[in-house]
This record gives C-alpha cells, structure tokens and sequence, in this order.
C-alpha cells in the first residue's frame, strides 16, 4: 500500500498529471457545480501547470514539417 508523497518526491510525470487533473476538475466545476470562478481559476491553473511540464513536447510536435 501506498502512503502519500511530499512534494520533493514529485517526479516531472506527477506534475503532468496534476495539470491534467486540475483542467478536468475546473470543468466538471463549471459543468456540475455551475460556479465559473472556481472552474475557471482551476482550469487556469491546470492549463500553465500543464504548458509548463508538457509545453517543449507539444512545441517539438507542432515544428514538424511533414504535416
């Protein structure tokens, strides 16, 4: 069993996935709980949390030239 993890045992794929988590969390807020603040800040978040782990991926993906 797995206990929990502090923050310096966060490897690069944990933090992708915590940007992950937090876009879909702010949309199923703004969805289901119908309070924009919260799902909007939340999806924010997630969205530069996940710029900044997956963004040189998603640039190499998007220099290509064989489109």
């Amino acid at each position: 069993m797995q206990g929990t993890k502090s923050i310096a045992d966060f490897t690069i794929k944990n933090w992708k996935n915590v940007g992950v988590f937090l876009i879909l969390l702010g949309l199923l807020t703004m969805i289901f709980a119908e309070d924009l603040k919260l799902g909007g800040s939340l999806l924010i978040v997630g969205v530069v949390f996940t710029g900044l782990f997956q963004g040189p991926k998603i640039f190499k993906i998007l220099k290509r030239k064989n489109w």
